[in-house]
């Protein structure tokens, strides 16, 4: 966990340029850091490379290598400390495996639930 003046590292995934910088703007307004990136294989660079990244917000349904549900999937087997939501417009939590460890938000509530879900899985006060 970082300390309390360390900002906390979110990539965010999404292919829709509209709803990704509308959710990065409502994570940013939260104190998070937003990294975006409009697809799965610009997601895991960054996951891969970033010193510490703290949460991962995918969409799951992305363009890429693989989908958002196996990226989702990938970033918990390989950084299992690492907070992991999953969101969709088009689906619910039982349209794909969402990873144990894992939340998903439906996107018409992805401003009332993202941060509330996120700080709950960083073991962070809203």
């Amino acid at each position: 966990m970082p300390s309390q003046d360390q900002s906390l590292v979110i990539v965010l995934v999404d292919e829709e340029p509209t709803i990704r910088q509308a959710t990065a703007r409502h994570l940013r307004e939260a104190s998070f850091e937003v990294v975006e990136a409009e697809d799965s294989d610009e997601a895991l660079k960054h996951l891969e490379n970033a010193y510490a990244v703290h949460g991962l917000v995918t969409d799951a349904h992305l363009p890429g290598r693989i989908d958002g549900h196996e990226l989702a999937d990938q970033a918990r087997k390989r950084w299992p400390n690492l907070a992991v939501v999953m969101m969709s417009g088009h689906s619910d939590a039982t349209s794909g495996p969402v990873p144990p460890g894992a939340e998903f938000v439906a996107k018409p509530y992805l401003t009332t639930h993202l941060i509330p879900t996120l700080n709950r899985l960083l073991g962070r006060g809203s």
